[in-house]
């Protein structure tokens, strides 16, 4: 296998050197850039949801806290959501205080506890969404959809930006009276996902919702994942 596949390395670069080698004789080389976008229905949604308690002491905020985490990771993990799918981005507790008068005052404390809960089923966000705020997470910073297979989709890409670059160096060629003698180098520019997102109010209400879901009003649309490479031909003269 590995003999075979240095043999097939070793006629791409003598392809390449020779390529290259027509170029410098004619000294014309065309450059060119491919992008290409491929888009898949969505199969994982991400919700944010916090927490924000406020108490008179440290140890009373984290209590009610503590309580409300327990309570939404049980009833999530009853929906079937994967415990180690439920993960804590933000936790923090800090004095708040009373500025009125000539010093401050300490009236309690403020306790904040922000999840992620990703669900690989996009039939279960009415359900999750319904758990979080019924369970007293009120706050929902944002809901986005993934794709599972999104090396997969940016490979699909990869390979149209190229067939793209060789597309648009043939016309080139052309335009200009000469022929593409081969590829001289290639390189992968990166490449860019678009992911779905949706923004939430505080108290919950959905906010830019792309509009369909029995309970959210919220609608999925499309995943797209692009890919772009730049590439660079030889060229003679005809």
């Amino acid at each position: 296998m590995m003999k075979k596949m240095t043999a097939m390395l070793l006629s791409l670069l003598m392809l390449l050197t020779a390529s290259f080698a027509l170029a410098e004789e004619d000294g014309t080389q065309i450059t060119v850039q491919g992008t290409a976008t491929v888009t898949a229905a969505p199969d994982i949604v991400s919700v944010m949801a916090n927490a924000s308690i406020t108490a008179d002491t440290v140890s009373e905020a984290q209590e009610q806290m503590n309580a409300i985490i327990t309570d939404v990771t049980g009833k999530l993990i009853e929906l079937g959501v994967a415990q180690e799918d439920i993960i804590t981005q933000n936790y923090s507790y800090y004095p708040t205080y009373n500025y009125e008068g000539e010093k401050r005052t300490l009236t309690g404390y403020q306790a904040n506890h922000t999840l992620q809960i990703t669900c690989r089923d996009v039939e279960m966000l009415d359900s999750v969404v319904g758990v979080v705020t019924d369970s007293g997470m009120s706050e929902i910073y944002g809901i986005s959809y993934d794709v599972s297979e999104r090396a997969s989709l940016y490979q699909d890409a990869l390979a149209l930006a190229i067939e793209t670059t060789q597309a648009k160096a043939d016309k080139m060629a052309e335009a200009s009276g000469k022929t593409i003698t081969g590829l001289v180098e290639l390189r992968e520019n990166g490449g860019y996902d678009r992911g779905i997102t949706v923004n939430a109010l505080e108290d919950g209400a959905m906010m830019s919702a792309p509009a369909e879901a029995d309970g959210t009003g919220i609608r999925a649309g499309s995943v797209s994942v692009t890919a772009s490479v730049t590439a660079i031909y030889g060229a003679k003269g005809e």
